[in-house]
């Protein structure tokens, strides 16, 4: 569905109207709003240069590998998890373990594949695995319904992959592997990495709003895009990468979507 379409707009108002929920006891020009907010950021995203319909078409180039996860984790003072996968093998008929790597956690995608491996050991998984590197890297990772039965998996598609990378040592917090009918221990949460708070944070998304606009419009972009940040604990953005995408699709000021932001952010 792309963003340029007007009837596909139409749909995206009613995800959105989903999302919002229902009207309850909120004024109902409050609720219109969100509604108009979260489906004008459905539109944007979805469109071909939106963040969904980016992802959708780099994920639409992955290889896809499935086998049985044997244990996540992170080497001794990696930035990188490292995904440990029991494969089946088309030439000797039993499996062997292949490792696939993340991206950098410090971006948020590899952080959320790493989560969900931690909760997928033993588990039959689908990898979506990006070769367009140097090194594969796991973009996506979804349970497959199958479970670890200790063998290779029988009518599995044979999966390709490079052979298991030196990883320096030992990995570190993997969890090893696990008897199906045990539970796997928990991975320890990722290293933390140098966090950037809203006032940094706020200096580049500056940049990526288009420098020909009024500074006030521009003023006005930030300030809505304020609004979206989303902090962790310690008080760092968990989305700066989201931020700065919706910064370079921010709405010509002379649309109606770009003069409800200045009306409703005024600088």
């Amino acid at each position: 569905m792309s963003g340029d379409s007007g009837a596909g707009m139409v749909a995206w108002v009613g995800l959105a109207v989903q999302a919002v929920g229902p009207l309850g006891d909120r004024p109902y020009e409050a609720w219109l709003a969100e509604v108009d907010r979260v489906a004008v950021d459905l539109w944007l995203m979805s469109a071909p240069s939106g963040t969904v319909g980016r992802r959708a078409a780099q994920l639409s180039t992955c290889t896809a590998v499935v086998g049985v996860l044997s244990s996540a984790g992170i080497s001794g003072g990696g930035t990188r998890a490292h995904l440990v996968v029991r494969v089946p093998d088309a030439a000797s008929g039993s499996s062997v373990e292949r490792t696939y790597t993340t991206e950098e956690l410090t971006a948020r995608r590899a952080r959320e594949v790493f989560e969900r491996a931690r909760l997928l050991v033993g588990h039959g998984v689908q990898l979506l695995v990006a070769e367009d590197s140097k090194q594969p890297l796991v973009l996506h990772i979804a349970d497959s319904g199958q479970r670890d039965d200790g063998a290779a998996m029988a009518g599995s598609t044979p999966a390709g992959g490079p052979a298991a990378p030196d990883t320096g040592g030992p990995v570190v917090a993997a969890t090893g592997h696990q008897d199906a009918r045990l539970p796997a221990e928990p991975a320890p949460a990722p290293p933390s990495v140098a966090g950037t708070t809203w006032e940094e944070g706020s200096v580049e998304v500056w940049r990526n709003i288009d420098r020909a606009w009024d500074k006030g419009y521009r003023t006005s972009c930030l300030l809505a895009l304020r609004d979206r940040v989303v902090l962790d604990s310690s008080g760092f953005v968990l989305n700066l990468e989201e931020l700065i995408t919706l910064a370079q699709e921010s709405p010509d000021p002379d649309t109606p979507r770009g003069k409800d932001i200045a009306a409703r952010y005024p600088a």
